[in-house]
């Protein structure tokens, strides 16, 4: 136990002190602090202009609002209510015209920033110098004119418009209350540990794997086996290793939430109803998370021994990250179906009951005893996964030239002693 806690250490004290983990982190804090504060830099920019800019039909900023202009051609005296104009382009002044040339032309000159031709109640034709993705003028004026043709139509059926307007218009409000599982609340925040889960597993997880495989190309492995057991060297390297990741993800995580609370006022508390996370939910998390996250860092700690080489890791370990995607798909696609027969059989598979038993307690129903029994499978074959790749690690360490086969992997693990 006294060389296990040695290597842990020694191992933790060196990963924390790496430039790549150093600077990895300082950058993701930046990032998170000038992301959260863009929406605040924004708004200062446009207030310091707000005084005296105003948006026209091209969605392009004009300085004096009397400049926003659009012209009408409306031979048919369509528009009867200047006062309807003005409740759907309050910052614009309409200037009315016959010739349909001169408009066109006010509009290539930008001395009109649109324009409309009126062909009867329901058609119209608009005009624009400069089409945008963001441009609303039309839609705004198609409702100009459908508002006046239903208040025109109501009229000649001597009905009150502006009754029936208030009629269709009239609210229905409801509660809901969640008497289990309020999915839909949870979806986002799900989302989001589960994509955390799965980068900290594949990236952290491959960097055990070359760190085992590194010290073995320079045979510095030779020297530490000597002085401490490989159940020490393996528990300490790849616990190291799982720990110097959460405290990365959690500084990560931290900043973020800490940016966000910062600049909480200029997002409007956007994210406000997703950081409401239940206690559950979150010690569900982190318990199978951590004991995932163990498992896979054995398997990737036993794969890394049995290379000579630093660039046989990444070919040897495909089939456990491929395998390690496969469950994060499964998570995905038992996000929205948390109660199907795929979500409750892979809940209880250790190989994705670290992932897929948190999808199921935040998104659907899940017993305590189920809970419990899918915790005790995973937490075995954890353990046994570290007897394993203790078994392999000790093995890997006194194998050089090719990788271990398949067959050569079950002799050692058949026999007790090498």
């Amino acid at each position: 136990m006294k060389d296990f806690f040695i290597v842990l250490k020694f191992e933790l004290a060196t990963m924390l002190k790496k430039k790549s983990f150093v600077i990895s982190t300082v950058l993701v804090i930046i990032g998170a602090f000038l992301l959260m504060a863009l929406p605040s830099l924004l708004q200062m920019d446009e207030s310091d202009d707000s005084h005296n800019a105003v948006t026209n039909g091209d969605n392009t900023e004009i300085v004096d609002e009397a400049s926003a202009v659009i012209m009408i051609v409306d031979d048919k005296h369509v528009l009867k209510d200047e006062g309807l104009f003005k409740q759907f382009f309050p910052n614009y002044e309409i200037k009315m015209t016959s010739d349909l040339n001169a408009l066109k032309q006010g509009i290539h000159d930008e001395t009109a920033d649109a324009g409309f031709e009126i062909h009867d109640d329901l058609h119209y034709t608009y005009y624009v110098k400069n089409s945008s993705l963001t441009d609303m003028t039309s839609d705004h004026f198609e409702s100009l004119l459908q508002t006046q043709y239903q208040m025109s139509e109501c009229a000649k059926l001597g009905y009150d418009a502006t009754m029936i307007q208030q009629i269709y218009q009239t609210p229905v409000s409801g509660e809901i209350t969640v008497l289990g599982t309020d999915g839909s609340s949870n979806y986002f925040y799900t989302y989001i540990l589960i994509f955390i889960l799965y980068m900290m597993i594949l990236i952290y997880g491959n960097q055990i794997g070359v760190g085992v495989a590194s010290e073995k190309s320079n045979r510095a492995i030779e020297i530490l086996t000597t002085s401490c057991s490989p159940n020490a060297l393996i528990f300490g390297k790849v616990i190291a290793g799982a720990i110097a990741g959460v405290i990365q993800t959690a500084i990560m995580i931290g900043s973020v939430l800490a940016a966000y609370q910062v600049n909480a006022d200029s997002l409007n508390h956007m994210l406000d109803p997703y950081l409401q996370i239940p206690s559950t939910v979150l010690t569900t998390f982190a318990v199978f998370g951590i004991l995932g996250y163990l498992l896979f860092s054995f398997i990737f700690g036993a794969i890394g021994a049995m290379c000579s080489k630093v660039e046989e890791v990444n070919g040897a370990t495909l089939p456990v990250q491929l395998l390690i995607i496969g469950v994060f798909m499964i998570s995905m696609f038992t996000l929205s179906m948390p109660d199907s027969l795929l979500a409750q059989v892979m809940m209880y598979v250790p190989l994705s009951s670290w992932m897929c038993m948190f999808v199921n307690v935040a998104m659907g129903s899940v017993s305590t005893m189920q809970m419990l029994i899918s915790l005790l499978i995973l937490a075995v074959t954890t353990l046994l996964m570290g007897w394993v790749g203790a078994k392999l690690y000790r093995r890997g360490t006194l194998s050089y030239g090719n990788t271990l086969k398949w067959k050569q992997l079950v002799h050692v693990l058949k026999h007790k002693h090498e």
